[in-house]
């Protein structure tokens, strides 16, 4: 056989042999399915699990290959605030209305009790990194413990005196605060999903995010975290593409909330008291996943 038909015999092997892959994604859940439909991010489905928090609380956990070839992990609580026992509270450190900065999870462990056992939750608003003054908004119990903004793109979540969830923009809050409806709220950043409809955003930075939706009758509310800074396990997530997952999941309204290091998305892993009973789920991208001292955070609580 002459070099050249050698040549071509071995291109033709090459070729004939060349691997053709051919994504799909499959998700297992019923959250995995309406974000697979709802949004065009998902190339592949590692893993998709769901699992009850509490009456009324649904948690899952998806990893995932982006359409754009990122690895990719998601964390969502499903919060039914029409069942009687369920709430949605702001958290703060030591349980105290002083700005300060403390891990989730030990806000979660000053806040729980018989009377108001914490179930889960994630962080809230942007904050002073020095002194822990939150950068909106802030609402324990019926006291508005801040009622200004700083500059920015700014947003709020808040639950009324109903107990039904919301979202608004700094621009709104004015006329929301004076009808004295809000008992609950923390401080957020860009608009993701108004009236049904995912805002655009030139902010084209791939971040670990933090994001909160609500439904039309504000009686669900969706948390979701998005790992990132993290090449080989996930990457983070556009703003558009985190809008695009509230409303694929039901929200009619949501915002962003603080991310990058501040991400974290905990539950309670036992329904007793002991010292280790607030599991982290997500990983912080700070300090190889410990989680950072935070301003705020919302509590997934039964009262």
């Amino acid at each position: 056989m002459t070099i050249a038909a050698s040549l071509v015999l071995l291109q033709y092997s090459c070729d004939k042999n060349e691997y053709q892959f051919e994504y799909k994604a499959e998700p297992k859940t019923e959250v995995g399915r309406k974000l697979v439909e709802g949004t065009n991010l998902f190339a592949q489905i590692f893993a998709d699990t769901m699992y009850t928090v509490t009456d009324g609380v649904i948690a899952s956990e998806i990893e995932y290959l982006s359409q754009k070839g990122l690895a990719m992990k998601i964390f969502i609580f499903d919060v039914d605030l029409n069942h009687p026992n369920v709430a949605i509270v702001a958290s703060s450190p030591n349980n105290t209305n002083a700005f300060a900065m403390q891990p989730m999870t030990e806000q979660a462990l000053n806040a729980d009790s018989e009377a108001n056992r914490v179930w889960a939750g994630i962080n809230g608003d942007f904050y002073n990194m020095d002194n822990g003054t939150p950068r909106g908004i802030f609402y324990k119990k019926g006291v508005a413990l801040r009622t200004t903004f700083d500059s920015g793109d700014r947003s709020f979540f808040g639950i009324g005196g109903d107990g039904r969830a919301f979202v608004a923009t700094r621009d709104q809050y004015p006329d929301i605060a004076a009808t004295g409806i809000i008992k609950e709220a923390v401080g957020g950043g860009a608009t993701l999903v108004r009236d049904g409809h995912v805002l655009t955003h030139t902010d084209n930075t791939v971040e670990p995010r933090t994001c909160i939706g609500v439904s039309a009758d504000g009686k669900r509310v969706l948390m979701m975290a998005v790992d990132g800074r993290n090449f080989w396990y996930s990457n983070g997530m556009l703003f558009e593409e985190l809008g695009h997952c509230l409303k694929a999941l039901g929200a009619e309204n949501g915002i962003n909330l603080d991310g990058g290091g501040s991400t974290t998305f905990f539950i309670r892993n036992t329904p007793g008291f002991t010292e280790n009973r607030f599991e982290v789920r997500n990983w912080p991208s700070d300090n190889g996943g410990k989680e950072r001292a935070v301003a705020n955070g919302l509590l997934i609580i039964s009262e």
